[in-house]
């Protein structure tokens, strides 16, 4: 019995030192759920961070530290050191004037297309942002589920509805008695043939690739990312910037205050309020009251009052 006890400890203090550990690593919180709030935190920095910019024959990577600093985003950056070509050039000069406050996002954008010819984006990644060309960025992906089983419902027409032939059904007499069917079944043979969903699903990818970037798709002979159906959902393993086309981040960008009155508004019970000018309502006195009704000619009355 004491060994049995002893055993039981030993696994229960195994547990909680595993538990521990697999707590500090993820901050105390759920695995996966600090990365989003991470990424979230500097996908709202992208987004928020205004300012006015006064760029003359600056280097790119001074370009590029300035902004990071400024933000207090990690920005990352494949450099071409040796120059051949495969990442940007580090001393390409950026000239650009922006005098009314543009989104950190906006400028990024901008200035890596100053500074190469090439087809260039940005990555969100866990506490940072990765800027480049895209044939840099495509090299790592991740797959996502994007639910689209609604898209693919196709409603009926209903444009043949039977018709109904009393005479046939009564046999042409007045004997009541029934002889025939009542409806014609002349239509019976032409009833819409649904298309599968399996090829409106590839109908659905086929728009996709064609218009959100469309070199960079497998299908079109681009190594950025492909994506299958399966199950009413599209499977799609694709770099970051591609994923961000065609569905976006799964959070929600905006501040507190404003992320709480949606909230509140949104889940706010559906009822009347019934309130007096100034906000409030009190009953002062209820009393019994009697009330004539006219009944057949003659008003009676309700009830006595007091």
């Amino acid at each position: 019995m004491q060994k049995r006890i002893l055993t039981t400890l030993a696994a229960a203090a195994l547990s909680l030192s595993v538990g521990s550990v697999a707590m500090a690593q993820f901050g105390g919180s759920a695995p996966g759920s600090e990365v989003i709030d991470t990424r979230a935190e500097v996908y709202s920095r992208l987004l928020n961070t205004r300012l006015t910019i006064d760029f003359t024959e600056n280097p790119l990577r001074d370009v590029v530290t300035f902004l990071s600093e400024y933000s207090g985003i990690d920005i990352l950056t494949s450099w071409d050191e040796q120059g051949f070509g495969e990442g940007l050039d580090p001393e390409s000069p950026i000239t650009l004037r922006l005098k009314n406050p543009t989104s950190l996002e906006t400028i990024l954008e901008l200035v890596m297309k100053q500074a190469t010819t090439e087809e260039t984006s940005w990555a969100l990644g866990d506490g940072f942002v990765e800027i480049g060309m895209k044939e840099t960025l495509a090299k790592d992906k991740y797959v996502r589920l994007y639910p689209i089983r609604e898209l693919l419902f196709t409603v009926p027409t209903f444009d043949n509805a039977p018709s109904m032939d009393l005479e046939s059904v009564l046999g042409g007499g007045n004997t009541g008695e029934i002889t025939g069917s009542l409806f014609d079944d002349e239509n019976d043979d032409d009833d819409e043939e649904r298309v599968p969903v399996e090829d409106l699903a590839e109908d659905l990818i086929d728009i996709i690739t064609a218009i959100v970037d469309p070199l960079q798709w497998e299908r079109n002979g681009g190594e950025g990312g492909s994506m299958k159906y399966f199950r009413g959902s599209l499977i799609v393993n694709a770099a970051d910037f591609l994923h961000r086309q065609v569905g976006g981040y799964p959070f929600v960008i905006g501040s507190r205050r404003t992320a709480s009155r949606t909230a509140s508004l949104s889940s706010a019970p559906r009822y009347v309020n019934l309130t007096g000018r100034f906000g409030f309502s009190k009953i002062v006195d209820i009393e019994q009251s009697s009330i004539p009704v006219l009944v057949g000619g003659r008003v009676i009355s309700s009830g006595g009052g007091g």
